[in-house]
């Protein structure tokens, strides 16, 4: 059997968002104690750590949820699977994908073909600041919606919610408390991923003085 020991990393660097391609000598690894990875925008890293001759461990700064992981993947897993896949454990969100070059870039251009087909078939490339963005910020309200955490504090459930092109407007239909919720960078993304509630409330907000484009406005009943 043919054992390849290049190896190849594809990950989604916590800071600009975006993927980055690394190729590992897996000899380079077994030679030195802990191995970094830098991200071309210089703002997160990635650092793999030789334990022992049978495993690694990755220590990945986190999109989802901000912190860092800590996996661990035996030797044999990295010589023998065609890829294998690190999620942030607490929101699901795929982080990195380690394996052979071939198999790392076709998961990742599967994913980004899905997402542009989405992005084609509903147009909304022609509104959002940052379409990725939203659709995480969205599917991550659904979660919380989901869950029972979105609420008003008048205790209604009716909830509105508007789309604007740089964020998410949720507003109570009893009482009209509200809340502005940011999604047009992954710094906003990443404090929405670390939420596990929200609640509107009659505070100020300037979001009613706000120039944004609306897209589209949605009600439902405890459900997004």
């Amino acid at each position: 059997m043919l054992i390849n020991t290049c190896l190849t990393m594809g990950y989604k660097c916590n800071f600009c968002g975006s993927f980055e391609f690394f190729n590992i000598s897996l000899f380079r690894l077994l030679g030195k104690r802990a191995y970094t990875l830098t991200c071309r925008c210089n703002n997160s890293k990635i650092t793999i750590f030789n334990d022992n001759l049978n495993e690694f461990k990755i220590r990945t700064p986190c999109i989802g949820c901000g912190s860092n992981h800590i996996f661990t993947l035996s030797r044999n897993e990295l010589l023998v699977k065609p890829v294998s896949v690190l999620h942030c454990p607490g929101t699901g969100i795929e982080l990195s994908f380690i394996g052979t070059d071939e198999e790392v870039r076709k998961r990742i251009d599967r994913l980004e073909k899905e997402f542009d087909e989405l992005i084609d078939l509903f147009g909304y490339d022609k509104y959002f600041k940052n379409t990725q963005v939203m659709f995480d910020a969205l599917n991550k309200i659904h979660d919380i919606a989901e869950n029972g955490n979105l609420y008003c504090e008048c205790g209604s459930n009716e909830v509105e919610m508007l789309l604007y092109e740089d964020g998410i407007h949720l507003k109570c239909l009893r009482c009209f408390a509200n809340v502005m919720i940011d999604a047009s960078s992954n710094k906003d993304l990443k404090d929405i991923l670390k939420r596990h509630q929200i609640m509107l409330t009659k505070e100020p907000n300037d979001f009613a003085q706000s120039p944004s484009k609306q897209f589209v406005r949605k009600t439902d009943d405890n459900q997004f």
